[in-house]
């Protein structure tokens, strides 16, 4: 398999700090890259877009819908792993629209971020069918 890219998107400079050591420990070949912001993101996608997108939901400015609404108006083919601390049906309802691959309540497990992580980047992950 080719070297797999993983977007990290968070305000929090603590939590992306957090998921990206948690991701370091993937038995897959991948490169991290974190953004402190939705537009930080959006920047960075011109670039070189993801295989897989780990964004928070609560950021000021652009929250992670806004962020993941602008990366399927780009046509980026990435997969989506949304985290919040503001669960609601709304809001799982809106990440379904979205095509969101995984949405997680906070605080989230690390193991299960890594398998949810190797799962997409092995294109096998699907959203789940209950909010987590």
């Amino acid at each position: 398999m080719t070297s797999r890219f993983i977007l990290i998107v968070d305000d929090e400079a603590n939590q992306r700090l957090m998921v990206e050591q948690a991701l370091l420990t993937l038995a897959v070949d991948c490169r991290i890259s974190t953004a402190a912001s939705g537009q930080e993101a959006l920047e960075s996608l011109t670039l070189y877009p993801p295989d897989l997108i780990i964004t928070d939901y609560n950021m000021p400015m652009m929250n992670g819908l806004e962020l993941i609404e602008q990366v399927r108006q780009r046509h980026i083919a990435s997969r989506i792993i949304l985290i919040t601390a503001y669960s609601s049906p709304e809001l799982y309802e809106a990440a379904q629209h979205l095509h969101v691959d995984h949405y997680l309540t906070k605080p989230v497990p690390l193991t299960e971020l890594r398998r949810l992580a190797i799962a997409a980047l092995d294109d096998r992950l699907t959203i789940d069918s209950d909010i987590c």
